[in-house]
């Protein structure tokens, strides 16, 4: 047996999940603290991180694009999303490729609603 080299969909499939995790567990926060609370995207360190749940790390065989309003705020040098008491957020899409394919997560800035594009 040889061990498996590179990334195969399921990896980037299981990746994108553990990031829409993250972005469901802030919009949660928000809602029952009553506050807000932001899920940082970090391209340059290719991490996805919100307060109270453990930073994920992106692989660097995984390319990442994240695009938001300029109205989602700047944390530590990085643009986050902002969800509200009220489960809004600012809105933006994550998408991660590789393995000769892309996901796209989509926030909806009215609803804070996290989905999920088939690869």
């Amino acid at each position: 047996p040889r061990p498996r080299a590179g990334l195969s969909p399921v990896d980037l499939r299981a990746e994108a999940a553990r990031a829409a995790t993250i972005f469901r567990q802030g919009r949660a926060a928000a809602i029952r603290e009553g506050g807000y609370a932001d899920v940082v995207v970090d391209t340059s360190a290719r991490s996805v991180r919100t307060a109270g749940v453990p930073l994920l790390r992106i692989r660097p065989s995984i390319g990442l694009n994240w695009v938001t309003s300029n109205l989602c705020p700047v944390v530590g040098g990085a643009r986050a999303l902002r969800f509200l008491a009220d489960g809004r957020s600012c809105g933006g899409v994550l998408t991660l490729a590789g393995a000769g394919t892309s996901i796209q997560l989509r926030i909806d800035w009215l609803t804070g609603r996290v989905e999920m594009s088939s690869p």
